[in-house]
């Protein structure tokens, strides 16, 4: 297995969620990988994109969510409930429910309402109690019931800075930042990365005494209970998205600004992501792409549940848009490619 990834940057509108879906199939389909995306926003823009409407319909009508298929609310149902346990059986959406060819865990509004209970139980965990130390992992819990199944899970989440998010990123392997070329995202990526710096330290701190404390009991929790905060989010990369010229009587504006900022990402990146860059990767492998303008073809590939690379005619693609679609799949191409090269670099040296 290739590991878990997560599409993160606490600044919104830079495209993460169209990201996220689209290089999951692309590499469904050209990788031949067995991909789980998990929807872990409860926007859950993930699962409104990739699952048709009368699936997502039938899905937050019922009261319970469809019988045949979980959503992450149901999974963590038990940690609502007040257990620190989840239950071991999923029904997750198979590549032949959609599209995109991929196998997804749909999101639900409702795990908004985790926030507080993962807070209260990361003030626990501080306190060096093991109920909190295992609530806080729930996703590391998660993935090792479903690691085995899958040659690569990838997570959305909303942008946000919270417990939620926390121990999302506690659970996964690496992330990788989208980012949009403006003032906002450079910020972003300082806020990232004094948080987890932070919430990593005191990691650390609590599991030492949580280990201390719960010696024995904790072996119970092998796997399940991450045991250093240095095998979590390890950072594999970012994109850029590509900002719009306008040109005003033959002449290019406005573009001044775009350039300043856009000069400005790498040192950013390397200055505050540097410290948590996967090994052996290098700040030279981190930027991944710049992901190009795609105009109308966002809302079409919405509207048809499709990814942008497999849009034809039949979902409505027109007229200049092949070529936008053209550069898009080239972009996904690459960006495959050099994602790919990143996490297989990093799974060699973990087993070395």
């Amino acid at each position: 297995m290739l590991g878990s990834l997560c599409f993160f940057n606490n600044k919104g509108g830079v495209g993460k969620t169209t990201l996220a879906c689209n290089v999951a199939s692309y590499l469904a389909e050209k990788e031949g990988l067995n991909i789980l995306l998990v929807d872990a926003d409860p926007q859950c823009n993930a699962t409104q994109l990739v699952l048709p409407d009368e699936t997502t319909e039938r899905l937050y009508e019922s009261g319970t969510g469809l019988t045949e298929m979980d959503s992450l609310k149901q999974v963590l149902l038990p940690l609502l409930k007040g257990d620190a346990s989840l239950g071991t059986t999923h029904n997750i959406a198979g590549p032949d429910t959609n599209s995109f060819g991929i196998s997804v865990l749909p999101g639900h509004p409702h795990i908004a309402l985790l926030e507080d209970r993962l807070s209260t139980n990361w003030t626990q965990f501080m306190g060096a109690d093991l109920g909190g130390a295992r609530v806080s992992n729930w996703n590391s819990q998660l993935l090792c019931q479903l690691k085995s199944q899958y040659d690569l899970i990838l997570y959305d989440v909303g942008p946000s800075l919270g417990a939620l998010n926390r121990s999302i990123l506690i659970g996964v392997d690496y992330f990788m930042a989208p980012m949009g070329c403006d003032i906002f995202s450079l910020i972003g990526i300082e806020n990232i990365a004094n948080w987890i710096d932070q919430w990593r330290s005191y990691y650390d701190q609590a599991y030492a005494q949580v280990a201390s404390r719960h010696e024995t009991t904790l072996q119970e929790y092998a796997g399940q209970v991450r045991a250093s905060s240095g095998v979590m989010a390890r950072f594999v990369g970012y994109t850029v998205q590509q900002y719009i010229t306008k040109t005003i009587r033959d002449e290019k504006r406005a573009t001044g600004a775009y350039e300043a900022i856009l000069a400005q990402i790498p040192e950013e990146i390397s200055n505050s992501l540097g410290p948590f860059i996967a090994q052996p990767l290098t700040d030279a492998d981190m930027r991944l792409g710049d992901v190009p303008h795609m105009f109308s073809l966002v809302p079409l590939a919405q509207t048809s549940h499709t990814p942008i690379h497999k849009l034809t005619r039949r979902e409505g693609l027109s007229g200049g848009q092949f070529q936008q679609q053209v550069k898009y799949t080239e972009f996904i191409h690459a960006l495959a490619g050099s994602l790919m090269r990143n996490l297989r670099r990093s799974a060699e040296f973990r087993h070395d």
